[in-house]
């Protein structure tokens, strides 16, 4: 969405407050940005063209098409700082966290509201990613474990998950992250 579509359109619908437009024309425009309070909603997709959706309540990638398109979740996101963000799905009700477990390390979708998180303690640094642009597509870092990325599987249907080896043939690390 452009600022002069924000303008004409979300800025004037009354569905936000006076503050909440300020807010998201100032996170738009100005070097010192302001929190967000409300989640931001994103398209995300890998760089082979697949797309998130939820199978058994698990979050995979794979390739929608037809009437299955509707099935894509969108990305709910929290900007804690310029470049690093809480990321969730169903309208920011299951967010994406990095466990860890003895020695495994792992994604998965825990059912905590975005918008509740505290963007600063210790306890809520599994749900943070550090996002980092590299021209149009983009790689996430999970804060709590430092070297660990999200990422795919090279085939279809397969879940979303963390590796430490960002370069592996095997796994894909870039996506694809826009407004929706």
């Amino acid at each position: 969405m452009t600022l002069e579509e924000f303008a004409n359109g979300a800025a004037q619908s009354g569905i936000l407050t006076l503050e909440e437009t300020h807010n998201i024309f100032l996170w738009y425009t100005a070097a010192n940005k302001p929190p967000l309070d409300f989640p931001l909603t994103k398209r995300i997709w890998d760089v082979n063209q697949k797309t998130f959706y939820l199978r058994n309540n698990q979050l995979v990638a794979g390739y929608l098409q037809g009437p299955n398109t509707k099935l894509e979740e969108k990305i709910d996101v929290v900007p804690v700082e310029p470049h690093t963000v809480l990321l969730g799905i169903h309208g920011g009700k299951l967010c994406l966290a990095c466990v860890k477990a003895g020695d495994e390390i792992r994604l998965q979708l825990e059912e905590v509201n975005i918008t509740d998180l505290s963007k600063t303690t210790e306890q809520n640094k599994r749900f943070t990613f550090i996002r980092s642009d590299s021209g149009p597509t983009t790689t996430f870092e999970s804060a709590a474990c430092p070297g660990w990325f999200l990422c795919t599987a090279l085939e279809a249907d397969q879940p979303v998950s963390l590796t430490n080896e960002p370069r592996e043939a095997v796994r894909v690390t870039k996506f694809y992250f826009h407004q929706d």
